[in-house]
């Protein structure tokens, strides 16, 4: 029996003492490659400085803003210049007729080479409002990529939190189990000692051995689930997975001062605030100022316009002449064009009125669930801390009556296992919280960096 026992201590220690080298050597190198520690904040600006949705959703708020700027400048006058030589097969005259006085129509010149050109001025007096209602609707499409920006920024920053909330409680998880197992490994070398003396049986050995084998499964688990939220977190933030080792987070825990807040408030408050309420109502905005453009069609529009011409040749022959006028255009027919605009344009208006009002709806759906979730959450922790405040005083009973015979194997690797699985709950439970009131912020249109400074802190 002691021959196998040693056997079974060689195939178990020789793998754990490679395991932890490795773990050690790795974990050197880490501490040598990055020393400097990773806030959450930090890995909130890294991933707003280079991931790509967020450099997409600024580039389309500069594509908005030039937008509106074309829209503005149909206010100016329009100034263009012209310029052209033409080769004709028969000499063609140099300067039109009416330039000639009656003595000069007899020395009319003809050329095969004219050089003609000219420089207009035009502007639009009146146009029954579709320059001013095209720049309203080009503000509104600005507003509305500025919105559709700082949405995406805060879906980002909840993306990130989540990340590394993740890689957090991987690690709690993780840390939870590595204390099962050293209690495990304590409960395997008494029951080993009392075999050697004749004092326990063998199934007493075997179900420790069968308890430290689950565990080490677990915790082969719950590391492979780490390296994964590792690799996420560096991917959303730009970095090497190196660099977002879980060694430079820092832990983090809501502040003592962070209420929750009535749920009218925060449905007022998100109607208020929120980024894509906000996008929404500017599109109702673009759209009835694209209604108002497709109904200007229908009235006249009056120009003015001005111009300088020069005409020449090759042989020299060069005369200049300058116009002004008024024009008023209308077109009689269009095949329809017009009215089909028209009713596209009340169509497209009264779609984004009914999108406003499922925004509406979902933002409250959206405050609700958040709310609940972030109730919920907080009520977990409190249950969960006196769950592990009273398993750990179970664990000490039981191994204080297993070490003095009144107690079983059994119930104190029960209650072993139900300790490390309330620590685990309670760390998970801890992060879910920050978790929900970050969704609950981000719903409401205040999750920004600032809100992450003013209700998380890193914990000691």
């Amino acid at each position: 029996m002691r021959r196998s026992t040693a056997r079974w201590r060689m195939r178990t220690l020789v793998p754990a003492g490679l395991v932890s080298l490795g773990c050690a050597t790795a974990s050197l190198a880490q501490e040598t490659a990055s020393s400097e520690v990773l806030t959450l904040s930090e890995a909130v600006a890294l991933a707003h400085e280079t991931h790509p949705s967020v450099g997409a959703a600024r580039a389309g708020e500069d594509a908005a803003s030039s937008v509106l700027g074309q829209a503005r400048s149909a206010w100016w006058p329009q100034l263009g210049t012209r310029a052209g030589v033409v080769r004709y097969q028969e000499p063609m005259v140099v300067a039109p007729i009416h330039g000639f006085t009656q003595e000069e129509f007899e020395r009319i010149e003809f050329e095969r080479t004219l050089i003609q050109g000219n420089a207009s001025l035009t502007w639009t007096v009146f146009d029954g409002g579709a320059r001013l209602n095209s720049i309203r609707g080009a503000q509104a499409g600005a507003a509305g990529a500025a919105a559709a920006r700082a949405m995406t920024e805060m879906a980002l920053t909840a993306r990130v939190t989540l990340a590394y909330l993740e890689v957090l409680t991987a690690r709690g998880v993780l840390d939870a189990q590595q204390r099962r197992l050293d209690a495990l490994q304590a409960e395997r070398q008494r029951v080993d000692q009392l075999l050697a003396e004749g004092q326990a049986a063998r199934v007493e050995l075997l179900r420790v051995d069968a308890a430290l084998a689950e565990a080490e499964a677990q915790r082969v688990a719950t590391a492979t689930r780490l390296d994964l939220a590792e690799r996420q977190l560096a991917r959303l933030i730009g970095v090497e997975p190196s660099e977002a080792r879980v060694d430079r987070l820092c832990p983090i825990e809501l502040m003592r001062s962070s209420m929750l807040e009535q749920r009218a408030d925060l449905v007022e408050r998100a109607k208020a605030n929120n980024p894509d309420l906000e996008r929404a109502r500017q599109s109702v905005a673009a759209a009835e100022a694209k209604r108002k453009v497709a109904r200007a069609a229908w009235i006249p529009v009056l120009e003015l316009a001005g111009g300088y011409q020069l005409f020449s040749s090759d042989a020299g022959n060069t005369s200049t002449e300058w116009n002004v006028g008024i024009a008023v255009t209308y077109p009689l027919f269009t095949g329809g064009a017009r009215s089909s605009a028209v009713s596209q344009a009340s169509a497209e208006t009264y779609v984004a009125h009914e999108e406003l009002r499922l925004a509406e709806l979902e933002i409250e759906d959206g405050v609700d669930r958040a709310l609940n979730a972030a109730l919920e959450t907080e009520a977990l922790v409190s249950a969960l801390r006196r769950a592990v405040q009273h398993q750990t005083e179970v664990v000490r009973i039981e191994q204080l009556s297993l070490e003095a015979g009144a107690g079983t194997q059994t119930d104190y690797l029960r209650a072993e296992a139900d300790l490390a699985r309330a620590r685990s709950l309670l760390v998970e439970a801890q992060h879910a919280e920050i978790a929900a009131r970050a969704e609950l912020a981000r719903v409401v249109g205040e999750l920004t960096p600032e809100w992450l400074v003013n209700n998380v802190e890193i914990s000691q």
